[in-house]
């Protein structure tokens, strides 16, 4: 089976903070590749995300007649409209273990994606560094190894507590610092992912009725 990788062009844009008429976005099943210096979007990449677990089902005829459809992000303070294209817009193949070392910051803010999502976005790119979000209920910590949950902290809560705890925040702010010292490399996780989201949002669901 060939590995899923499309390539997409900007092809409308209105007020968007960060993207251009024209520049492209290279979507495999690992990672996204956003155009050269400019900064992470989560808001795009929760739209790519999406789009992803609806492409990787198609087959090679499906996907040429995606081509005729036109990819919308917007809920911030602008929008770009997208289409998949043939066109090589970046120099080199894409290669998704080349972005996990560059040691660019993520930041953004907790009310344009919820923690849910947040931590979803880096599970699924199988993200290895360090999540910081101050939000209303206090400073918290979270630390992933490719996609794995090793630890959280906020406030007085620690590991599973920490992160139930964290999904009901709505407002604040996020920072993920990408690596991890070699000691905290072999740490065991403290659970599988989904199930702690899954508890941890049928909790939520539980007190907010």
């Amino acid at each position: 089976m060939a590995p899923f990788s499309l390539t997409f062009q900007i092809t409308e844009e209105r007020r968007c903070p960060f993207y251009n008429l024209e520049e492209g976005i290279q979507l495999n099943d690992q990672s996204v590749k956003l155009p050269l210096g400019k900064p992470v979007c989560l808001i795009l990449i929760r739209e790519l995300t999406g789009l992803l677990f609806s492409l990787l089902p198609l087959d090679t005829s499906e996907l040429e007649q995606k081509k005729k459809e036109i990819f919308t992000c917007g809920g911030c303070t602008g929008l770009i409209k997208f289409k998949i294209t043939d066109k090589i817009l970046f120099p080199t193949d894409f290669s998704p273990e080349a972005s996990e070392g560059d040691g660019a910051v993520i930041t953004g803010q907790v009310d344009a994606i919820l923690p849910a999502e947040l931590l979803q976005v880096f599970h699924m790119h199988q993200k290895t560094g360090r999540l910081i979000m101050e939000v209303t209920g206090g400073a918290a910590r979270i630390t992933f190894r490719e996609g794995g949950l090793l630890a959280a902290r906020f406030e007085e809560l620690d590991n599973q507590e920490a992160i139930y705890a964290l999904l009901s925040e709505k407002k604040g702010t996020f920072r993920f610092i990408p690596g991890l010292p070699d000691s905290l490399m072999q740490a065991r996780e403290i659970g599988d992912f989904m199930m702690i989201l899954m508890e941890g949002l049928k909790r939520l669901d539980e007190d907010e009725r």
